[in-house]
């Protein structure tokens, strides 16, 4: 994965209140690896997941992804109710601020909302202040 734009990062965010518990949410922009379109997302901080970046179908279709897939890197996901489901790949471009990186990225058509996984989250500094309700997100220094 690649990084480029900003060398040092840092975004906060609030935590959404739709759900309950509430949610650590990031907002962001994903291109398709030309960068010729993108789509705003919210994702949700997911360190259940253990990918990249998994959005939904429609999100996918609408940025072209599947022109770009990378069938040796489609894998299965499995589901909190224990099923699994198979994963399209693709490559994408995600920008957090005012940083952007290279990334794959997943969809199903199960999915309802984005997900950021811990494959992104351990290349950055993640700090989720669960009683503030805030996301912080940090890249090195």
């Amino acid at each position: 994965m690649v990084g480029y734009g900003a060398a040092n990062m840092k975004l906060h965010s609030r935590y959404s209140e739709d759900e309950t518990p509430p949610v650590p949410v990031a907002e962001a922009t994903l291109y398709d690896p030309l960068m010729e379109n993108s789509v705003k997302i919210s994702v949700k901080v997911d360190s259940g997941f253990s990918g990249s970046l998994l959005i939904t179908l429609d999100q996918y279709t609408k940025l072209g992804l599947e022109l770009y897939e990378e069938p040796s890197k489609a894998t299965s996901g499995r589901l909190p109710t224990g099923t699994f489901v198979p994963l399209r790949a693709s490559n994408g471009v995600l920008q957090l601020g005012p940083m952007r990186l290279e990334s794959l990225v997943y969809s199903t058509p199960l999915l309802l909302n984005p997900l950021l996984g811990r494959e992104l989250m351990n290349k950055w500094r993640v700090l989720l202040d669960g009683p503030a309700k805030t996301l912080e997100i940090e890249t090195e220094k």
